[in-house]
Parts: C-alpha cells; structure tokens; sequence
C-alpha cells in the first residue's frame, strides 16, 4: 500500500525540525562553556619551591628547645631550692638566738660569782680591819703601861721584887697575845687580798660576758634581719620564675603557679610520709624496750623471790638444828603430849622502804610533773616565736621548755645547751612524754646544742621553731633527726 505523499512529507519535516533544534542546542552549549571557561580559569603562575630547613637550622631549632628544657628544669629546681634556702637561714637564726642566750647565761652566772666574790672579799676586809683595831689596841695599851721604863717601876713599890715576877709574867701573856693576833692578822690579810683578787677578776669576767651577749645579740638580730630579708626575696623571685615558666611552656600564670604549688605540696607530702614512717619506728622502738624493761623487772622480782625463800628455807633448818642440838640427853622419853597448833602464818617478806623518786628517773613524780608541763606547752600553740623571749605571749625553744617544766616545780636555765646539761641522759628509745628533745650543729657534740622540744610521746613533739613560725605540734623528723635526749 503506498502511503500518502503529503503524509511522508510531514513527518521528515517534523523530524528535520527536532534535528536542526538539537544541533543548535549543543552549539549554544559549547559557546557557553567556553566562555565561562575563557572568563572563570586565570592563568597559572609558576609554583614556589618549598622551604626546606638546613640542617644548621634544624640543629639550631633543637638547641633552643634543649636550652629552653633545661631553663625550665632550673628554674624548676630553683623553685624546690627556695624553701630548703628558708629552712637553712631559720636553722641560722635559731643557731645565732641559742648563741645569745648562752651569752645571757654565761653573764648571769657571770654576775653572780663576782657578787659572791664581793662579799667574800667585804667580809675579809671587814674582818682584817677589826684585827687591825686589835692590835692597835694591843699597841696603845703597851703605850700606856709605860712601855721599857714601867718595867722597872716594881722594884721602887712596897712589894718589891714579887710585883715585878707578876708583871713579867703579864708581861709575856700580853705578848704573846699581841703576836697571835699579828699571825692572825697577817693570815687574813692574805685571804682578803686573794679574795680581792677574785673579785676583780669576777669583774672583768662580767665585763666579757656582758661583751659577748652584746655581739650575740648582734648577731642574732642580723639574722633574724638576713632571714626576714631572704623571705621577701625569695618571694618575688618564686613570681618571677613562674612568669618565666609560663612564657616558656606556654601557660598561663595562673596555671604555672597551681602546678608549682602542686609540685610543693606533693614534695611535702612525701616528707610528711617519711616522717611519720620514721615516727612508727620510734613508737616500736620504745614498745620494745619497755617490753624489756617490764620483763627485766620481772626477773629481778622472780628471782628475789626465789632467794627469799632460800633464806627462809635455811633459817628455819638452822632452827631446827638448833633445837636438836639444845635437847637434854639420857631422859627418859616422855610421851609427847598433843596440843594444838596455832596455824603457822607464812613468812611476810621485809617491808622495804619505797624508793623516793628522783628527777629524771620517771617515776610517779616525773609523770606528773611531764603532763603539767605537756598542758603548759599546748596551751601556747600559735603563739609567736620570737629570740630570746621566755612569755608569756611569745616564746623561744629554751624559753618554751623552761616555762613548761617550771609549771611542774623544775627550774630549767634559758639556754638549751644547760638544759641538756642540767637534765638526765636517756637513749631514744627511752622517750617518755614530757622528755627533752635536743638538736645539735656536730651530732656528738652537746656544747653545739641550737634547738630543743618536748616530747608528747607517739613520735610527736611540742616546739616553737624559728621566725616566722609560731608553736606548733610537730613530728619529731620533720625536720632533722634530733642528736641528744634528756628527762628533767
């Protein structure tokens, strides 16, 4: 069948139309592309080389971080060093105020011994001035009688020759009293010139004394003054160096100090540890010994026991030989009448007089007398420290101790190295509460003694410690371990 020419005709006319579109679509879509490529797309400019360190830069950059660790680790460590530095000036401080009480000490007993030599010397002359009067009595008297020529007055009397015996006789006596009393005199005048000679001495002794409680106190005060300065600069020197820090971490103050308080904090921590581990060994120490003591005291009592009853064992077979030996012999035996026997009563032992108690043997009286001086000392925790103060608002070591045991009837002198002196020896591990704890320069030197402080058992202890820190309760190794100990 053939188709239509008019209908053949349309559709390759519609078909060329629908091509002709397309073809003008894809060329107006290539002219756009290209020209948003020709306004969109600049024109690339030649690349940059890299930058590449040397290796002298690189080595350069690591020494600086390296210098820059190693400021940080000084500065670190000059920080740790700040508070070991205050520790030091406070042991010189409590070292130079130690010094100048024994000073003080020294010129008080000073000032004691030339007063007593003064008097000794006032009475010696007052006693040779009145032998001095005697014999000028003695002399006057001589005078008086008429001296050569009143021994011849006895021949021209009425009694003659038997008045002149007697005056000779008197005559003698009187002389021989006038010599004793030479002898006498010239004794004493030995005595009182000695006595003179001491006294002067006494003197010029108060003199250095008072001359050498005068440097000390110099002393002290400088450092005391040293001290109060180091605090100050240390100080701003710990802000510097934390600034520093931040800048060189990158940190804020803020953030440098919280760790460098951290870092303190934790190193104090560790000290107060040991301490206390070192406290823990005292305390089994002295549970140890006086574990000890009780059973060596047991002992003891056992074994007088046991000889008491020997003895008594052996006087009553001693009596009974006796009674054997005193029977009369070749009588008849009577038969033994019975009789009752009163019980016989065990032997009581001697009654022993109970020991007095002496100081520092820790008896009854010690252990009253150390919680007196325990509750004195406490009663002044946060009061000031201050050299050479004895209360009753501020305190010294000595100062401290010698008020506490002054409560309980004990006279210490404000100089710890006296009252080391003064007090009995004991061991550590014979500490008691209320025992004396002694600190020392060279620790087998007791002349050295700087610091003291009382005991109030379980490795803790009472003190006033230095400048700048008031009465406090201590671990007996917060610090140094002590050297010497002592029971009042």
């Amino acid at each position: 069948m053939r188709t239509p020419s008019g209908a053949t005709s349309g559709r390759r006319d519609a078909g060329t139309g629908k091509t002709g579109r397309a073809l003008l679509c894809g060329v107006l879509a290539v002219c756009m592309t290209g020209t948003m490529a020709l306004t969109t797309v600049p024109a690339q400019a030649d690349p940059r080389p890299p930058v590449i360190p040397s290796r002298i830069q690189v080595d350069a950059a690591r020494q600086a971080a390296a210098a820059q660790a190693a400021e940080v680790a000084a500065i670190e460590q000059r920080l740790a060093g700040a508070n070991a530095r205050l520790e030091q000036l406070g042991r010189a401080s409590g070292i130079a105020a130690e010094k100048y009480n024994g000073a003080v000490h020294r010129l008080r007993q000073a000032q004691r011994d030339a007063a007593a030599a003064a008097d000794r010397a006032t009475k010696a002359a007052q006693k040779l001035a009145e032998q001095r009067r005697q014999i000028g009595r003695f002399a006057a008297a001589s005078y008086q009688g008429g001296g050569d020529v009143a021994k011849l007055a006895p021949l021209l009397s009425a009694d003659g020759p038997q008045q002149l015996l007697d005056s000779a006789g008197a005559s003698r006596s009187v002389s021989q009293a006038m010599q004793g009393s030479y002898l006498r005199f010239t004794a004493t005048q030995v005595v009182s010139n000695a006595f003179k000679v001491q006294a002067d001495q006494a003197v010029a002794k108060v003199k250095a004394a008072a001359d050498e409680a005068a440097k000390a106190k110099a002393a002290a005060r400088s450092a005391e003054a040293d001290q109060a300065a180091a605090v100050a600069a240390i100080g701003g020197e710990r802000r510097q160096q934390i600034a520093r820090l931040a800048t060189l971490r990158r940190t804020s103050y803020q953030v440098a100090d919280q760790r460098q308080r951290g870092l303190e904090e934790l190193a104090r921590q560790r000290a107060a540890a040991l301490a206390a581990q070192k406290a823990e060994q005292l305390r089994r120490r002295i549970a140890a010994h006086e574990a000890a003591e009780r059973a060596r005291i047991a002992a003891e009592q056992a074994r007088l026991a046991r000889a008491q009853r020997a003895e008594q064992e052996r006087r009553k077979q001693q009596e009974q030989a006796e009674q054997k030996a005193a029977k009369p012999p070749n009588r008849p035996a009577r038969p033994p009448v019975k009789r009752a026997e009163p019980p016989v009563k065990p032997a009581k032992p001697p009654k022993k007089k109970p020991k007095a108690d002496r100081p520092g043997n820790g008896g009854t009286t010690h252990r009253k007398g150390a919680s007196a001086a325990i509750a004195f000392a406490l009663s002044q925790l946060g009061e000031p420290y201050v050299w050479g103060a004895q209360g009753p608002s501020s305190w010294d070591c000595s100062g401290l101790t010698m008020a506490a045991w002054e409560t309980a009837g004990v006279r210490l002198p404000h100089y710890s190295v006296a009252q080391y002196e003064q007090v009995r020896h004991i061991s550590e591990e014979e500490l008691r509460p209320g025992d004396l704890i002694f600190w020392s320069e060279q620790a087998d030197d007791p002349g050295t003694i700087f610091h003291v402080a009382l005991y109030l058992g379980g490795g803790r202890m009472v003190h006033a410690p230095r400048s700048g820190r008031p009465v406090t309760v201590d671990s007996v190794y917060y610090w140094e371990d002590p050297d010497f100990f002592g029971r009042p």
